[in-house]
């Protein structure tokens, strides 16, 4: 099944409006978020998310069911190479600098430790995770995420590492690309009223997410 790139504007907004809408709560209730409450919220989202399935993921340090890192220290470990992927564009290829690069290949290390126990990858989190903790933590610029139903439309496999994941998201690049050739508008202009305003990852990510 394909991405976006042959979708007209209607098909792509229809595609958007019937985007689950507890999802979009979610999305909401993380963009106003106090900074102080970021780290919880974090977790609670992901966790709704059933991101670290089946393993068993991180908490914040005061809930004390693990030895440390804690959710705010991985926050804390991700803060610089988030800076430095601050204007990154998904619909850009200049976007995919050594420098980017080597950026999300850091946050794939870091965010591999969202859970520490279970069957899975001896414990680590694996795409589905470290792609969502992107997601929320650029506010919608790194995107999508990588779940199952996602991987399906863009026949893509699992993703084992971080050079797949960066090549998965140039592939969701080039898609986004042939999208605004064709019908000669940008993303976030082809975009429904009031989803025109998020930041292009989070866009594609509704796009192709789980309907209502």
């Amino acid at each position: 099944m394909p991405g976006i790139a042959n979708l007209t504007v209607e098909e792509f907004q229809e595609r958007i409006n019937r985007f689950d809408q507890k999802y979009v709560r979610d999305w909401n209730s993380w963009l106003n978020t106090q900074e102080n409450a970021r780290a919880t919220r974090f977790g609670n989202i992901l966790r709704k998310w059933q991101a670290c399935r089946p393993n068993r993921m991180r908490r914040i340090r005061t809930e004390n069911q693990h030895d440390a890192p804690y959710l705010e220290d991985l926050i804390a470990h991700a803060a610089p190479h988030l800076r430095i992927l601050r204007d990154f564009d998904i619909r850009e290829n200049i976007s995919f600098t050594k420098t980017n690069c080597d950026s999300l290949e850091a946050l794939w290390c870091i965010f591999r430790d969202l859970s520490y126990q279970g069957r899975a990858r001896n414990g680590q989190a694996g795409i589905v995770a470290i792609s969502k903790a992107a997601l929320l933590l650029t506010d919608g610029g790194i995107g999508p995420a990588f779940d199952s139903k996602v991987r399906g439309h863009l026949n893509l496999q699992n993703i084992g590492d971080a050079n797949q994941w960066i090549e998965a998201l140039k592939i969701v690049s080039r898609d986004i690309q042939n999208f605004e050739a064709n019908n000669q508008i940008k993303l976030a202009q082809a975009a429904p009223h009031p989803h025109g305003g998020l930041q292009n990852g989070r866009i594609y990510d509704m796009a192709l997410g789980p309907g209502g």
